[in-house]
């Protein structure tokens, strides 16, 4: 089970891994002239990608979802608290990947230019 230090610790390395290959990639696509553009337009991608995800995430595992997969296609799954638990904690690391993200791109558009 994750604490929320743990959650925080698996946002952080989420989010310096995704600048990491953001910056990279930044440089490659739009070389050492105009990087700043590029790596804002991917950090806001990843952001909402993540926050989708997050809900994603969460979603699988609600009562009602649950119950859906069970009466549509046939699945024998029950409705379990402590993997809804499970799910509420690493949505929460993808939604404060998120946020990371999101703050970073806005100091890179502030200072950027």
């Amino acid at each position: 089970m994750l604490t929320y230090t743990q959650v925080l610790f698996r946002s952080v390395k989420i989010s310096l891994i995704l600048v990491v290959v953001d910056t990279v990639s930044a440089f490659l696509l739009r070389g050492f002239i105009h990087p700043v553009e590029s790596f804002g337009d991917m950090l806001l991608v990843e952001t909402a990608v993540l926050f989708v995800f997050a809900g994603f995430v969460d979603l699988g595992t609600s009562v009602a979802f649950v119950q859906f997969r069970r009466s549509v296609f046939a699945s024998r799954e029950a409705f379990s608290a402590q993997k809804r638990k499970e799910a509420e904690r690493r949505a929460i690391a993808l939604i404060a990947s998120g946020a990371i993200l999101f703050a970073i791109m806005i100091i890179s558009a502030i200072f950027g230019r």
